[in-house]
């Protein structure tokens, strides 16, 4: 590791001296934004204490020196406070100050709170302890490149105000999902990350070994066959939010670590989960942003102007295709649709050219870009999921609805497959695509099917990506961006 040589100089002057560096506490009366909130609620006349002997800590921003006194800014939390140092109050520890404390340095300081003629909040510093020298000089955040400060996040947060917003807002936005959930009836429970069988989605997953078991196992892809078994052990409304790992792209809307929200219901069906779904993200919208009126930036450089507090639009995936196409996509030929696709350079999932599939892969060729404002996406091809159930009035549908915003997916929800006998054989006719070359054909999953077996009532489930929900709520184009710790090449965070 190469460190700033100027500073690790005056790390070894100051232990020299027997000033420990890397102190163990620290007393604090006031964290910065309780002072901030403090100073918030009074009016005092310049240059006269309003409180005194107050201790509190953060980072150094910058150093103004103005001979026998300066002026320091240090920030903690997002928050910053000006400190006046001046030789009266420290005599010779003012020299000590300027020659070894630096910027980026953490410091501890005691002093009484004022107002300086210009109206700015200040301490006058008496006391100062250093609780942590800086090794390296803070960079000029604005002049980081995105693959820095995706690759070193730590340094995002302290210097680029808009990172650390994104995170608060998806902290809260986790915190709120939770506490609507917790006022519906639902109960948060825990599901394996490592299954012996992954399941609950299309898609490639990460395999590890087990050495105690000496059998290869995989991180899960989703949160659902776990949770259905919750369902099945009797716990009619559950929920998770976790972390799902699909071996994938890396782009402005995927990375292979992710996470999601899942909820299932017993005795309910997709058209409950719907209005669940709505309600959902504009009561969490409005506590978390103090609004449902979102700006979402779209991919040509503009951006779209939404409003989750209106009524979301519900429409059949067969009635958008056919607007979209100027004609009736039932009335569309198999072969009609593969000249399509080939004229496109479309190729559906797993190089099967069955009707459902092809369906599903024009519909997001043509129909996804342009759902703009909320857009509920009813009923899909049964060939499109084996989890799901048959729709009740449609034959070769499922009651399955995805939720589009912006032109990009943000939750997928079923009215949930539990006939175990129709669950096998679905399993079976995905090991078939398997076979025939889809990677992600689904697993068979036999204990899910002995779950099925033993009676899972009408249920209805729930998928919703969190960070893309919270990429929407940010207004922000790359998922990347709210993100606390990115997926980057290991050359990246290794190499600084």
């Amino acid at each position: 590791m190469e460190w700033d040589k100027e500073r690790l100089k005056l790390l070894e002057e100051l232990r020299s001296k027997g000033i420990n560096p890397y102190p163990h506490k620290y007393p604090i009366t006031h964290t910065i934004r309780q002072i901030r909130d403090l100073a918030a609620t009074r009016s005092d006349r310049p240059h006269e204490p309003f409180l005194k002997d107050v201790s509190t800590a953060g980072r150094v921003a910058n150093i103004r020196r103005h001979g026998k006194a300066s002026f320091v800014d240090i920030f903690d939390e997002g928050e910053r406070l000006q400190l006046y140092l001046r030789v009266n109050e420290l005599g010779d520890r003012y020299k000590d100050f300027l020659y070894y404390v630096g910027r980026g340095d953490i410091i501890g300081v005691r002093g009484d709170l004022f107002y300086t003629m210009k109206g700015e909040l200040s301490l006058l510093v008496k006391d100062y302890q250093l609780l942590a020298k800086a090794l390296i000089e803070p960079p000029d955040w604005t002049k980081l490149s995105p693959e820095f400060r995706y690759a070193h996040r730590y340094v995002d947060f302290l210097y680029n105000d808009q990172a650390r917003r994104a995170m608060e807002v998806r902290f809260n936005t986790i915190k709120e999902i939770r506490q609507y959930l917790y006022s519906k009836g639902f109960v948060e429970v825990e599901t394996p990350v490592l299954q012996p069988v992954y399941g609950g989605a299309l898609a490639k997953p990460f395999m590890t070994h087990v050495n105690a078991l000496d059998e290869d196992w995989y991180l899960r892809i989703s949160l659902e066959l776990y949770l259905k078994r919750f369902i099945v052990g009797g716990f009619d409304k559950v929920f998770e939010i976790g972390k799902v790992f699909r071996n994938e792209d890396i782009d402005v809307t995927h990375n292979p670590e992710f996470t999601m929200m899942e909820l299932y219901w017993a005795y309910a069906d997709y058209n409950d989960i719907m209005d669940l779904t709505e309600d959902m993200i504009r009561t969490v919208a409005a506590k978390v942003l103090g609004t449902t009126k979102l700006r979402i930036p779209m991919p040509d450089g503009s951006a779209a102007e939404v409003d989750v507090g209106q009524r979301f639009r519900r429409e059949t995936m067969f009635d958008l295709l056919s607007e979209a196409l100027g004609k009736n996509i039932e009335e569309v030929s198999d072969d009609e649709m593969k000249r399509m696709l080939d004229q496109m350079g479309l190729v559906p999932r797993g190089g099967v050219y069955s009707r459902g599939l092809m369906i599903e892969k024009l519909f997001d060729k043509l129909v996804t870009p342009k759902l703009i404002q909320p857009t509920f996406v009813l009923d899909y091809p049964i060939e499109t999921t084996p989890l799901c159930k048959p729709h009740r009035s449609k034959p070769g549908l499922v009651e399955r609805f995805e939720l589009y915003v912006a032109g990009v997916e943000l939750a997928n929800a079923y009215t949930e497959l539990n006939d175990p006998v129709l669950q096998d054989q679905l399993f079976k006719e995905e090991q078939e695509m398997r076979k025939r070359g889809d990677l992600e054909a689904h697993p068979y999953d036999v204990d899910f099917v002995r779950a099925l077996s033993y009676g899972m009532p009408p249920t209805g489930g729930l998928g919703v990506g969190i960070d893309r929900l919270v990429m929407m709520f940010t207004g922000v184009n790359s998922i990347k961006e709210v993100l606390p710790f990115p997926m980057v090449s290991a050359k990246l965070v290794q190499g600084g």
